[in-house]
């Protein structure tokens, strides 16, 4: 499988293929290139599946699709080509995906701070609740105490 092929070519399709056509074609394919199941050497394995792989990240997604389509002249229409469309054939799809920590803003704080004294406010109630039920129920028993503190029957 030569790395000069057009992704097309890689999965034996038409330009014109369907979605069910390129879903096919990459299930035959990776049957054949994966590494667990093929008799190449891992390496090498891995590498052609990955290829194959990215292959059908772009042809099953229709605006990555129309941008591969446009950079093989194989389409006129440029459409919304994204920023990281420009990396396309150097870095596989996963890799364009960062996932970024950020602070929280100050809405997001006031609603923790909302939410955590909600909490501590039901928490106040439950024990206030459970405290005054709980001598409602021991002054209600059969068994009391008198003035001098003598049980009585």
């Amino acid at each position: 499988m030569p790395t000069n092929l057009n992704y097309y070519q890689l999965l034996d399709l038409k330009p014109e293929a369907s979605s069910d056509e390129i879903r096919c074609a990459y299930r035959l394919k990776s049957k054949v290139y994966h590494p667990d199941t093929t008799t190449l050497a891992q390496e090498v394995a891995i590498q052609k599946f990955q290829l194959l792989k990215q292959a059908y990240d772009t042809l099953s997604n229709p605006e990555l699709r129309q941008n591969y389509d446009y950079q093989l002249g194989l389409s006129t229409s440029k459409g919304c080509i994204p920023r990281a469309a420009t990396h396309l054939k150097s870095q596989p799809i996963s890799s364009l995906i960062e996932i970024q920590e950020r602070p929280l803003s100050a809405g997001e704080l006031v609603a923790l701070l909302i939410l955590g004294l909600t909490f501590l406010g039901c928490l106040a109630l439950a024990l206030i609740l459970g405290f005054t039920r709980g001598d409602m129920m021991l002054q209600g028993s059969p068994v009391a105490t008198n003035m001098c503190g003598h049980l009585q029957v």
